[in-house]
């Protein structure tokens, strides 16, 4: 694989707080509603390979809050599992190419479905949304799993002694509607050092889920914090480990540059196992 590739294959955070509008992961937790039943299926879906990565190579997700339509461009398809089952549990049991394969995907449901979804609230449109993702896994790719607790390396990522370094983003006016606030973004530039985030209006969940991407381990919020974040994150990755400038690992970088610590931990934790998986066929 290439040095591009590899370098793109660390970014599986941008995803998660890209610009675009995407209702199931930009940070905002799934509740499960035991007596909410989701039924939502695509009419309509393309899935297709997309090129190796190169120099302009960009990963975003598109899914509107209270429409059927999911797109994704450059998306691994560890990502979409992750995004249909959540970044808790750590996905085992799978192979090599669902991270290292990239796809274009295009979904949606017929204009019932969005009037319906346009009528329902932010989580009851994500366990629709899930389900959807869901059955198309199970559809294209034969998809099987089964959840089962195993012990597992995980992170709490906790307040350090001197308090956070990240840029508070003031509240909106007592009044303004939760639907005006921003959504998270986030800028990800690879250099010969390492990987840089320029984040901003990040919650604590959004921020977690990024360093749970990156160190490929779930990391849970203690620290405590409310509302949203502006930060920057430099921190070197395995293409920069012989560059004598590169940034130093997430693990210093969290702590020196954003006043938080990543503390390790060994728990039972679910684990999304994944039975089967078959790489999807050309449309």
């Amino acid at each position: 694989m290439s040095r591009t590739a590899r370098r793109h294959l660390g970014i599986l955070a941008a995803f998660l707080l890209s610009s675009g509008p995407c209702l199931l992961a930009q940070g905002a937790p799934i509740v499960e509603e035991p007596g909410y039943t989701p039924t939502l299926i695509f009419d309509v879906a393309t899935i297709r390979q997309s090129p190796p990565p190169d120099a302009n190579f960009h990963v975003s997700v598109s899914s509107p809050p209270h429409s059927s339509r999911f797109e994704a461009t450059n998306l691994p398809m560890k990502a979409l599992l992750q995004i249909a089952y959540g970044f808790e549990a750590p996905v085992v049991g799978a192979p090599d190419w669902i991270a290292n394969t990239f796809y274009n995907i295009q979904a949606r449901s017929d204009a019932e479905a969005d009037a319906r979804l346009a009528k329902l609230n932010d989580n009851e449109v994500r366990l629709e949304k899930r389900n959807a993702i869901r059955a198309l896994l199970a559809d294209r790719l034969g998809m099987k799993t089964h959840l089962e607790t195993r012990p597992t390396s995980i992170y709490n990522l906790v307040l350090d002694k001197g308090g956070h370094k990240m840029k508070l983003v003031p509240a909106p006016p007592a009044g303004d509607a939760p639907a005006s606030m921003k959504p998270a973004d986030v800028q990800t530039h690879g250099s010969q050092h390492g990987l840089e985030f320029d984040g901003t209006d990040a919650s604590m969940t959004a921020i977690t889920a990024a360093l749970s991407s990156m160190v490929e381990s779930p990391v849970l919020d203690k620290t405590g914090l409310k509302g949203v974040y502006n930060y920057k994150l430099q921190f070197g990755r395995d293409w920069s480990a012989h560059d004598p400038d590169s940034w130093p690992s997430i693990f210093t970088a969290v702590q020196e540059q954003l006043g938080l610590t990543l503390e390790p931990l060994h728990e039972a934790v679910p684990n999304l196992v994944v039975d089967h998986i078959a790489k999807p066929t050309e449309n």
